[in-house]
């Protein structure tokens, strides 16, 4: 029975990450995808379930974080917390003797949102960087301005879709899947994971330089190939990460650390702590907030304010700023004010995702007055809608057309602030 007492308390500990987890699974976000880790890593963990056990030192270091995980619950975000519980439980079980299974539970975490929203634009600026120097060994005298090549008249972009996420998130997990079947244990994973991260950002800047050419008018290629380039290049990337995997393989598999008696008393003390954190709430002090400035009009056409529905007024009760929300003949207009870098200020695409919308792809124009706006389609029940959406400052210049971009750039530079975030969803 003393055995069991742990194991029944890391399970109410766990209920707070799993209701989160399912949460996310059912936003409409996109995160299905995550199911897919977590189903090798069930089955790689009951292939190996005979070679895992716990010891001293994983129990010790894995009570520690878990007494971590439940300080500080009410000011880390949940995916962060979800990835502390994760290797807490892998210490204490004994599977962080397994990387890759590790790497595998972690990417089974709603990752695609957040590392969209952090990553996404710098990962296009590497790629953009990358392409312009490839493009210009191959002859072309080519230019950047941020994620936009130029040569001559043509314009081309990195847009969102090329930022390469996709393509670093089926790396990791190609990692992670060859880590377990090889074996292989933290001093071979991690020179593993390193040649992951720098196949997946040169596969994806060869595609983008690639792709520059049908793009920017030069050659001409029917769209189908578009898709069938990615594909090969990825297919290419992750072969030669199999090769290099299979070098860095053990011939003989690593003996299991044997179990040692312990005493339940200490990580039962840990687990009731970490399932009793979220009971305690910390109350935040608020962000100073005003009230919206009167608006009359937007882009030359009358527009009359309506009130928040409760959802958002839930949603944006601790923003960093305040939201308005306008409507005009036939569009409807979000203006969101933000005093600091914050992940309240979400894309568009997310809310309408969770809603049902489906999302076409994103590309950046310009409008007659100059304004940078990330233009795309979103779709429900057959019916189509233009989305429009971008981030300026409230005085004085600067732009920008996605969040990624302008939270760096709030991040670096706060005194930069307030900003405005415009969100216009029209009839097609």
């Amino acid at each position: 029975m003393k055995r069991r007492i742990p194991v029944a308390a890391l399970l109410l500990a766990a209920v707070p990450v799993l209701r989160w987890y399912a949460a996310r699974m059912q936003d409409g976000g996109g995160e299905a995808a995550g199911l897919v880790p977590l189903l090798f890593a069930s089955c790689f963990l009951f292939r190996a379930r005979r070679e895992i056990a716990s010891s001293t030192m994983g129990r010790g270091s894995g009570i520690a974080v878990l007494l971590a995980y439940a300080v500080s619950f009410q000011f880390l975000p949940p995916l962060i917390r979800a990835v502390m519980f994760i290797v807490a439980v892998a210490l204490v079980t004994g599977v962080w003797r397994k990387p890759g299974i590790v790497l595998l539970l972690i990417l089974s975490l709603p990752l695609a949102a957040s590392l969209d929203f952090f990553f996404g634009y710098p990962l296009r600026l590497v790629t953009s960087v990358a392409a312009e120097n490839l493009l210009g060994l191959a002859g072309l005298d080519v230019g950047r301005e941020g994620v936009v090549l130029l040569h001559g008249e043509n314009v081309v972009g990195v847009d969102p879709a090329c930022s390469g996420l996709n393509m670093l998130w089926t790396a990791g997990l190609f990692t992670g899947l060859l880590a377990s079947a090889f074996s292989l244990g933290w001093r071979k994973i991690f020179p593993l994971g390193l040649a992951a991260l720098a196949i997946s950002l040169a596969a994806n800047s060869i595609r983008a330089s690639l792709l520059f050419f049908p793009e920017s008018g030069l050659i001409e290629m029917p769209h189908i190939l578009h898709p069938v380039i990615g594909l090969v290049i990825a297919a290419l990337a992750l072969a030669g990460l199999a090769k290099l995997a299979r070098g860095l393989a053990d011939r003989e598999k690593p003996s299991a650390a044997p179990p040692s008696p312990h005493s339940p008393l200490a990580l039962t003390i840990a687990a009731v702590c970490a399932a009793a954190a979220p009971l305690f709430s910390m109350a935040k002090p608020p962000d100073e907030i005003s009230s919206a400035p009167p608006l009359h009009r937007f882009g030359g056409q009358p527009v009359t304010q309506v009130a928040l529905t409760a959802a958002e007024e839930n949603f944006y009760a601790d923003f960093p700023g305040y939201i308005a929300v306008y409507e005009g003949d036939g569009f409807k207009l979000t203006v969101r004010h933000v005093t600091r870098a914050t992940r309240k200020l979400h894309p568009a695409s997310h809310c309408l995702r969770a809603e049902g919308f489906s999302i076409g792809e994103k590309t950046t124009r310009t409008d007659d007055a100059g304004g940078h706006w990330l233009t795309y389609t979103a779709t429900r029940n057959g019916i189509p809608r233009t989305v429009r959406e971008r981030i300026r400052r409230a005085e004085g210049g600067g732009q920008w057309a996605e969040i990624s971009a302008w939270y760096w750039s709030a991040f670096l530079r706060p005194s930069d602030g307030p900003w405005v975030a415009e969100t216009v969803i029209g009839a097609q």
